[in-house]
């Protein structure tokens, strides 16, 4: 098929090759990572062991653009170890679709010695383009990842029932704030999606529906069972990123729609209020959701 506009290039996945491993080093072309050996060995960094059931029945984890302070896997590792979470939804950032197969296995391997699951990947621009489409889904089936949140242009959505049903992977379009003329409303996402393979639904980012002026419970209930993945996070009547229960979030609401659904997908803590230090409100919302989850 022929390439169509793209705000994601091939060229750009590989400019953009960010492999979660430690060092830069300066190089002609596309930068390149290093840290892990090539035997994958340990470092001395691992996160502690998760409490089973803590935030039942969802499987929370982290979106891992929320530390996009850090370069090095095993400074991530040593900050995700403060979260006491059992997932994470990695970003391009940190780990790009363009890299080697065994590059994906020894950055898979380590995160799971730290006790790190990756179940979801993105935000990934997508056209309709099939070399590209092509090459995140076989990444997202070497990360062995449930979920690919996406960001697609209209053409592309149709197509996607094909995807999923070659490489059984979920795929769930991903809203952004005002400024998306796309998918910034849930019920513009439900249209696309409605009659499609149940495997393509939708990433709820509360926060973002928030900022479109969308109650994010309401947007949940539109979406339903078609909520493949969640970014929760909150944002006050001024725009400012803040805590989970801070701003104009209803914790308790949201936790209540997600359940009514039986939603069993990647549910991403994401925040980004403090950028150079985000690990300290991340603990204080995980206690404000832990909280929540006590009163349903």
């Amino acid at each position: 098929m022929k390439k169509k506009d793209s705000t994601v290039s091939r060229r750009s996945f590989v400019r953009d090759s960010l492999v979660m491993t430690g060092t830069v080093i300066a190089a002609a072309g596309p930068l390149i990572w290093t840290g892990c050996s090539q035997s994958g060995e340990r470092g001395s960094e691992t996160s502690g062991s998760v409490t089973p059931g803590l935030y039942a029945p969802f499987k929370v984890g982290f979106q891992s653009q929320s530390l996009r302070h850090l370069d090095s896997l095993e400074d991530i590792i040593r900050e995700a170890g403060k979260l006491n979470l059992g997932y994470v939804e990695l970003w391009r950032g940190h780990l790009s679709p363009s890299v080697s197969r065994g590059q994906i296995q020894r950055t898979k391997r380590r995160l799971a010695e730290a006790g790190l699951a990756v179940n979801a990947f993105g935000v990934e621009d997508l056209t309709s383009d099939e070399t590209e489409t092509q090459v995140l889904f076989e990444f997202g089936r070497a990360l062995g990842v449930t979920t690919l949140n996406i960001y697609p242009t209209r053409d592309a959505v149709a197509g996607l029932q094909n995807w999923v049903s070659l490489y059984n992977v979920r795929v769930a379009i991903h809203n952004r704030g005002p400024e998306d003329d796309r998918w910034a409303m849930p019920e513009w996402i439900f249209k696309a999606v409605e009659n499609l393979d149940p495997r393509v639904g939708a990433c709820a980012d509360l926060g973002h529906f928030i900022r479109s002026g969308v109650d994010p419970v309401k947007a949940l209930e539109t979406l339903g069972t078609r909520v493949l993945g969640v970014h929760f996070r909150d944002f006050d009547k001024q725009g400012n990123e803040v805590v989970v229960g801070r701003g104009q979030l209803d914790v308790q609401a949201a936790l209540v729609a997600l359940k009514k659904t039986g939603f069993d997908g990647p549910f991403s803590l994401e925040f980004g209020g403090q950028p150079r230090d985000p690990v300290p409100g991340m603990l204080e919302s995980l206690s404000a959701i832990r909280d929540a989850l006590q009163r349903i």
